[in-house]
Order: structure tokens, then C-alpha cells, then sequence
């Protein structure tokens, strides 16, 4: 089934990481896949389909329209994540290889890391203000109906405890 986008290319180019003159035609099947990783679990199934109803007709309500703005940061953020470790190896017939460039230097295996590290990390904060304006405007959208535990830990709210994982374990 091919996954219909909530945001355009536009969008993405307006709210992602990637510069502007990048080319981004390599990123778009990763709007999908963070689609359907990140944002429809927030979202829930019936707000998810009529939003998809509406973009397909191309009658998207004001309402959707505000919602779908607030979406595509964390969309985008979500894309660029999920593309990263494509953009720096490639699979191919004999292997895996890495990008390489004859005008720049490829980062190694840690700076990607460090890097996807940093982007889900606005990413989470970005999906955190997302959940927050369904919370405060819930009467908006009334089929907001997200999977249970999916927004517990992105809350921006002040009462949501936010984990720590320092990468130590200690045996007891």
C-alpha cells in the first residue's frame, strides 16, 4: 500500500534540517515511513484517515489545515532521522558501500549517530508540542484518538517526568 504523505515536498523543505538546496527527492519515501513510525500513533487511526480523506480531495478543513502545519516540523525532523543511515551507505548488488565525495569528507559511524541522535531529539520535542496543541485543542478535533501510551512520555507539561538513560548499567 502506498502511504499517502500528510505534508507536501514544500513543507518538508520549509521545516527539515536539510538545506535548502539540497535535493530531496531521496527523502521522500522516508516522509512515509516517519508517518507511519512516529506521527500516526499520535494522531490515532480516525483523525489519521480523515486527514488522509481530506488531503486526497483536496478539501482539508481550516482546522486540518492548523494541524497539519504543527505536524510537519515533527514530520520532517522524523524524515531526515529515518533517511540518515541510507544517505551514508547504499546497498547495492555487491554490498553496502559508503557515500563518498570527491568535493567533501564522509563523517564516520559515530558522527552519524551523534547526529541521528541530535535530530530525534528535536524531533521528540517537536512531536511534544504537537501533542500538546491536540491536548489544548481537543474540542477541535474531536476524533483525536491517539494509541494508548504513545504521548505519555513527549508531554511538554510540566508533570511528565522525563528519563534519563546514562548507558551505565550497574549490577545489583
Amino acid at each position: 500500500m502506498i502511504q499517502l504523505p500528510l505534508i507536501s515536498e514544500s513543507l518538508f523543505k520549509q521545516y527539515s534540517p536539510v538545506t535548502s538546496n539540497t535535493d530531496i527527492t531521496e527523502f521522500v519515501p522516508y516522509i512515509g515511513i516517519a508517518q507511519e513510525l512516529h506521527i500516526e500513533p499520535v494522531l490515532g487511526e480516525p483523525l489519521m484517515s480523515e486527514l488522509k480523506e481530506q488531503i486526497e480531495a483536496n478539501s482539508l478543513t481550516s482546522e486540518n489545515s492548523g494541524l497539519i502545519l504543527k505536524i510537519a516540523p515533527a514530520l520532517s525532523f522524523y524524515a531526515v532521522y529515518q533517511a540518515l543511515p541510507f544517505h551514508w551507505a547504499t546497498i547495492v548488488n555487491k554490498g553496502i558501500t559508503i557515500r563518498e565525495s570527491e568535493n567533501s569528507k564522509g563523517i564516520d559511524i559515530k558522527d552519524l549517530a551523534q547526529l541521528r541522535q541530535w535530530i530525534k531529539n528535536d524531533a521528540d520535542i517537536l512531536k511534544g508540542q504537537l501533542v500538546d496543541f491536540l491536548r489544548r485543542c481537543t474540542a477541535s478535533y474531536p476524533l483525536w484518538r491517539p494509541e494508548s501510551d504513545c504521548c505519555n512520555k513527549v508531554i511538554n507539561e510540566g508533570n511528565a517526568g522525563n528519563e534519563f538513560d546514562s548507558g551505565f548499567y550497574f549490577k545489583r
